[in-house]
C-alpha cells in the first residue's frame, strides 16, 4: 500500500520507501515468483480447472505479486527503475509462437497465464510478433492473399481530394466489422472523375497518410500536444468548441481508422502521451495522475 500512494520523486530522489537497488532486488524476487507460478509450476492453470479451494493462501500471494510488478512496470514505462532485461525472462512464448500455424493456435497464446497474470515477463518484442501473426493470419483468412491467389474484391471506397476527413467519415464509419474487409481506394479529383491507379494497399497508405496529417494536427483542434520534449498527442479537452457535438463522432472514427492501419500492418506516425495510452488500455491507476500531469504540462 506504501507504494501505490509512493509518488516518482519519492522514488527517484528521495528513494522512499526502499532505495532503487532494494526495488531492483524486489523485482527480481517477484519475476521469479511469477515465472514459476505461471510457467514452471502452472499454479495458476491447475487453480481454474481443477476449481482448487485449498490454496487460497498462494493464489493471493500471485495476485498481490503480479499488481506490485505491474505498478512498478508502470512506473518504469514512464521512468526507468531499472534496465529493460531486467523485466524479461529469456526466450519466454519463443517456441510456442514458432509452433502456432493457424489463426486459432496464435489467439490461443492469449489465455496463456504468463499473458494473462505477468505479461511484462514476455519482451515487447515478442509481444508485437504475437500480435502481428493474430491479425496477419485474421487478415488472410477475410481478404485472401495475392500469393494465395485468392483476394476478396473489397470494399471500395471513393474519396475526393481535399475531403479526406468528410468522405473518409461517411463512408467507412458505419462498416462496423465489415472494416476488416480489404479497402480499395478510388480517389476522385476536382472534377469527380475517378484518378488512375490501382490499389493494392498503397492509395489506402495514402488515404491514411492524408488523414492523419490532418486530423492529429494540433491546429485541427482535436488533440494537443504535451509541452516540452516528447510532443506527444492527447485529446483535446476543448475539442467540442472546434467541432461542436461532432467532435465525438470525429474521435470514433478515428480510433476504428487506427484499428484499421494496425489491422493492416501500416506505420503509425502520431505519438500519443502514456498518460492517454493507459486510459486506453483501460486498467489506469488514478493514483498516478499527479505524476502524470507532468508529462503533459512539465510546469504542473
Amino acid at each position: 500500500h506504501t507504494l501505490i500512494i509512493t509518488d516518482d520523486v519519492e522514488i527517484h530522489e528521495m528513494e522512499k520507501p526502499l532505495p532503487q537497488h532494494q526495488l531492483r532486488r524486489s523485482i527480481l524476487l517477484l519475476k521469479q515468483l511469477l515465472y514459476r507460478a505461471c510457467c514452471t509450476d502452472a499454479v495458476i492453470t491447475e487453480a481454474v480447472c481443477t476449481g482448487w479451494e485449498s490454496n487460497h493462501f498462494g493464489l493471493a500471494l500471485i495476485s498481490a505479486a503480479s499488481k506490485t510488478m505491474r505498478d512498478l512496470y508502470d512506473r518504469s514505462s514512464r521512468r526507468p527503475l531499472c534496465v529493460p532485461k531486467l523485466w524479461l525472462v529469456e526466450d519466454l512464448l519463443e517456441k510456442d509462437i514458432r509452433q502456432c500455424k493457424s489463426h486459432h493456435e496464435f489467439v490461443s497464446l492469449l489465455s496463456a497465464p504468463v499473458l494473462r497474470v505477468c505479461p511484462f515477463l514476455v519482451s515487447f518484442k515478442r509481444r508485437l510478433k504475437l500480435f502481428e501473426r493474430i491479425v496477419t493470419t485474421d487478415r488472410i483468412e477475410i481478404q485472401g492473399s495475392n500469393e494465395q491467389h485468392n483476394l476478396e474484391p473489397g470494399v471500395i471506397v471513393r474519396i475526393m481530394r481535399g475531403r479526406v476527413l468528410e468522405d473518409g467519415l461517411m463512408t467507412l464509419n458505419n462498416l462496423g466489422r465489415n472494416m476488416r474487409q480489404r479497402i480499395v481506394v478510388q480517389y476522385l479529383n476536382q472534377a469527380g472523375a475517378t484518378e488512375t491507379g490501382v490499389d493494392v494497399g498503397g492509395l489506402f497508405k495514402e488515404f491514411w497518410t492524408d488523414l492523419s496529417n490532418l486530423a492529429f494536427d494540433p491546429n485541427y483542434a482535436l488533440f494537443r500536444a504535451t509541452e516540452g520534449s516528447g510532443n506527444c498527442l492527447y485529446p483535446n479537452p476543448s475539442s467540442r468548441a472546434a467541432h461542436g457535438s461532432d467532435h465525438i463522432v470525429l474521435f470514433e472514427f478515428l480510433g476504428r481508422i487506427l484499428g484499421k492501419a494496425l489491422y493492416e500492418g501500416i506505420t503509425i506516425q502520431p505519438q500519443f502521451a502514456h498518460f492517454f495510452l493507459s486510459f486506453l488500455r483501460g486498467d489506469y491507476n488514478f493514483l498516478h495522475m499527479l505524476p502524470d500531469l507532468s508529462t503533459m504540462d512539465p510546469q504542473l
